[in-house]
């Protein structure tokens, strides 16, 4: 049978109940104060995140390798030296030039072709069934007519005999005496009417250089065909000729009389179609610039005459891009516009050439 405690024995028992009950208080009390104070601590700052994704944003964009040597050329020495240093855009073919052309061949049949019946047949091409005899009988047809023509007709008659007269010239590889002949004969003819044949080597032979084109834009600047010639003569780069007469970088004398045209004449109907070949040139002369080595055009292009300036060109050629596509939304123009802006923005090479003569 189990012996009741002693009064010293409940007494022990009391004294390590109540050292247990002060040791748990003072556990309890330390974990609710440890607690209490890391409430309090801020949490870890945001910053320490944020210093790291930029890092991660320069790793991952096309960055030299930070293991490289500090000696190491800026391009790596096994880069071929006609590899471009930019890319190059390949243009499409350009079309809106050559239906400028058609629709003037169109209005002067349907304004002209009544009062000179062999002018339709004069204007199609050799393939098509015209004849030198035909060429050179309306030509002298038109050039008669001009001269007892109202004055704002004149101009009109001086297109359409400039389009016929281009199917002129002489073919000197043909040795007989009889095409020499015919050759003298026409160079008189014409010179009757101040006209001249160029002569191209290349070509096989003296040519019609487009000289009634200039006589409309000299003496008829101000009217609806003197402003169309101009569309064409800077199209041409400002020189007519098949020989690059005028040298080869073509590109100054476009921006020159382009904006000169565009400054003087803020209404006119082909503001947009000027704008176009102006911002073309500057596109040119900013492609010109970085011409590679080895490319195509490398042999007859030199790029440190382009530099100086190139990426004021680049510039300008995006601003009056842009400006084509108000003047002219929904066309040919601003199609082509459209093409061209984004490589120009991304600094590409565009490979067209324009405005850059080679005879060859």
């Amino acid at each position: 049978m189990e012996q009741p405690l002693s009064k010293s024995d409940w007494k022990m028992r009391l004294v390590f109940s109540a050292i247990g009950i002060l040791a748990a208080a003072t556990g309890a009390g330390g974990w609710f104060y440890y607690r209490s104070r890391l409430r309090n601590v801020p949490p870890t700052p945001a910053r320490v995140t944020q210093a790291v994704r930029p890092v991660a944003k320069i790793m991952a964009a096309p960055q030299p390798s930070t293991t490289a040597s500090t000696n190491a050329p800026s391009e790596p020495s096994s880069l071929p030296s006609n590899v471009p240093e930019r890319p190059v855009f390949h243009l499409l073919q350009r079309h809106h030039v050559e239906d400028f052309r058609e629709d003037l061949k169109k209005k002067v049949l349907d304004e002209l072709a009544l009062s000179f019946p062999e002018l339709q047949t004069a204007l199609k091409d050799r393939e098509a069934g015209g004849s030198e005899t035909s060429y050179e009988r309306v030509v002298f047809q038109l050039l008669d007519a001009e001269k007892n023509a109202p004055p704002d007709r004149r101009p009109e008659i001086l297109f359409a005999a400039d389009l016929a007269a281009s199917h002129l010239g002489c073919d000197m590889r043909d040795a007989q005496d009889r095409t020499k002949g015919d050759c003298a004969r026409l160079r008189g003819e014409l010179a009757r009417y101040t006209l001249t044949l160029a002569y191209d080597e290349l070509g096989g032979g003296p040519y019609y250089p487009h000289d009634l084109l200039w006589r409309i834009w000299r003496e008829y600047p101000e009217t609806e065909w003197g402003q169309r010639t101009f569309v064409l003569l800077l199209d041409s780069g400002w020189d007519t000729s098949t020989t690059c007469q005028k040298g080869g970088d073509q590109t100054r004398e476009v921006i020159r009389q382009g904006e000169s045209f565009l400054q003087s004449r803020p209404s006119s109907p082909y503001r947009g179609m000027v704008t176009l070949f102006v911002a073309e040139a500057y596109a040119s002369r900013w492609s010109l610039s970085n011409e590679p080595r080895g490319s195509g055009m490398s042999d007859y292009v030199d790029p440190k005459q382009f530099q100086e300036g190139a990426e004021a060109a680049r510039i300008k050629a995006i601003g009056y891009f842009e400006e084509v596509l108000r003047l002219a939304p929904g066309t040919s123009f601003s199609r082509f516009a459209l093409e061209v802006l984004p490589p120009l923005r991304d600094k590409q090479i565009l490979d067209n050439y324009r405005f850059y003569c080679v005879y060859d």
